[in-house]
């Protein structure tokens, strides 16, 4: 029986010799000097030995927990020398399909149709919130609770952030993003479970806040602060061309010098055209229902769209993004409003306070409504209504833009 002050006097010979322990475990001493553990058994009335280690990177207490533990498996029919190739294949495996090589095949394979815009906010996602926890880990080990923690530090990630939130909208995402992985994950079978049911209700989406008209208080300063406003002159005016004009933040954002017609003073935003299937599926809309909207300009829509055209008239966008190509950011229209002191005042609200005035003066619904752009429910009616009431409607806009200058100090 071997101890740790004979090991260490164990000598190389010419030839190659072993010592045995007991239960089958040996030291082999190799003519080069080096010892390696061997654990000699039969299985299947074959004799067999494997390899345990070298010593004295394993010592003797580990080389017998080692050799108890191939013995315990051979106790239950298993070829511990077998185990062992299939766990090192199962670990090579595992170093394959990592949460993140996956989640990248599924982008590249299983969402290729999507629009890159939605593409590139799941890659996002993963690198700003999911990587760091699970990324490097086996899909096929990642578990509830490393759903639960990526949410948890994704609410702390957004409520750290001045102005963006709470973040439960983006830990819910994250947790959908993660779920479509693990489900793209059992059915190539690399994994057995998805882990995101589990957390499904664990946060709550919260409420979301309807728009609403605007206290007479604030009219007045908001309508004072945008002449007022020290930043860039486009987002300045992208805010007033909104209020005055009774359009989505996304019609803005997307208006195209294109849709406007100087001389009949009207803006028309077209039908929806699709992209080619080697894009995307989807479409790309300039309006929220997919039909013609056409705005009628008022006289003070016409001045402010003047001097935008001095500003921006060289490119497609009629109010298009400062530092890039292309259209406003989606939060860019807010966050003005938050540097004028109007944080809890959305781009909606102005719609709804154009509304509410409206019909408070008596305008008839039909012109509200054909303003606003809100669907009709008869749908064959609606593919003719695009120029219904153009001029009524005219009239009714530029005494919305009257109300609006009214509120100036």
């Amino acid at each position: 029986m071997l101890n740790d002050t004979k090991l260490r006097t164990l000598k190389p010979t010419e030839k190659l010799y072993r010592i045995t322990d007991f239960d089958g475990l040996c030291i082999e001493v190799k003519p080069t000097g080096k010892k390696f553990w061997r654990f000699r058994f039969r299985y299947l009335d074959k004799a067999l030995m494997m390899t345990l280690g070298e010593y004295p990177v394993v010592g003797l207490a580990e080389a017998r927990r080692l050799r108890d533990d191939a013995k315990a498996l051979l106790h239950k029919g298993v070829n511990p020398i077998e185990d062992r190739v299939e766990k090192k294949q199962e670990e090579k495996n595992a170093s394959k399909n990592t949460f993140k090589l996956v989640a990248e095949e599924y982008i590249e394979n299983k969402i290729a149709d999507r629009t890159e815009k939605y593409k590139q906010q799941m890659r996002d996602s993963f690198e700003r919130d999911v990587y760091r926890v699970i990324g490097n880990k086996a899909v096929k080990d990642v578990t509830s609770h490393d759903v639960l923690k990526i949410m948890e530090n994704t609410l702390k990630r957004v409520q750290g952030q001045n102005n963006y939130g709470t973040g439960e909208v983006t830990a819910i995402q994250n947790r959908k993003f993660i779920g479509a992985v693990m489900r793209y994950a059992i059915a190539t079978l690399r994994a057995d479970y998805d882990p995101t049911y589990a957390v499904r209700d664990v946060i709550e989406r919260p409420e979301v806040e309807h728009a609403r008209p605007l206290e007479k208080q604030e009219l007045r300063i908001l309508r004072t602060k945008i002449d007022t406003y020290k930043g860039s002159k486009t987002v300045r005016n992208a805010v007033l061309a909104m209020l005055y004009s009774m359009l989505r933040s996304i019609e803005i954002r997307r208006m195209q010098w294109s849709f406007i017609d100087f001389e009949d003073k009207t803006i028309k935003f077209p039908i929806a055209t699709k992209k080619s299937k080697a894009k995307s599926k989807t479409q790309e809309r300039t309006t929220k229902k997919n039909r013609i909207h056409i705005v009628p300009i008022s006289t003070q829509l016409l001045e402010l769209l003047i001097e935008q055209k001095k500003i921006t008239g060289s490119q497609d966008y009629v109010f298009s993004a400062i530092y890039k190509e292309g259209m406003l950011s989606a939060t860019t229209l807010n966050r003005m409003l938050d540097y004028i002191n109007l944080g809890d005042v959305s781009a909606h609200d102005f719609r709804a306070t154009a509304s509410t005035f409206l019909y408070e003066k008596g305008y008839e619904e039909d012109w509200i409504e054909l303003q606003l752009a809100h669907a009709d429910e008869n749908k064959t009616k609606a593919s003719y209504n695009h120029a219904k009431h153009l001029e009524n409607r005219r009239k009714m806009l530029q005494d919305w833009a009257d109300i609006v200058d009214s509120w100036k100090d």
